[in-house]
């Protein structure tokens, strides 16, 4: 027989406003599981509006959750990109980030 609890987790919405209109935002996702006592982090939903790309908004974005994963005590951030964007994973890489492992996916 399986069982089941909820276990919480938390979901934070960082965005950057240009004037009055919002240029760009990333989400973190902070997950937790029994292996670890601390939570690890999910950067998710990275999009920065047509208008402002090549500004440095994604940047700025990225940096400021890898900045509150590390405040909230994650010991991971795990960020994900379709396969075929090469140029994206180049720019993780450049923030520091580290090609580790696949992911799969099943969509409902």
């Amino acid at each position: 027989m399986i069982s089941w609890e909820e276990v919480t987790s938390m979901g934070i919405r960082c965005s950057l406003k240009k004037g009055e209109k919002e240029a760009g935002r990333a989400y973190l996702f902070l997950i937790r599981n029994e292996l670890h006592s601390a939570p690890y982090g999910l950067l998710e939903d990275v999009y920065v509006e047509e208008q402002f790309r090549s500004s440095g908004i994604g940047t700025e974005l990225v940096q400021t959750v890898i900045n509150l994963a590390r405040e909230l005590g994650c010991y991971k951030l795990i960020a994900t990109s379709r396969i075929e964007r090469g140029e994206v994973h180049e720019w993780y890489e450049g923030l520091g980030f580290l090609r580790y492992g696949y992911e799969f996916r099943l969509d409902f």
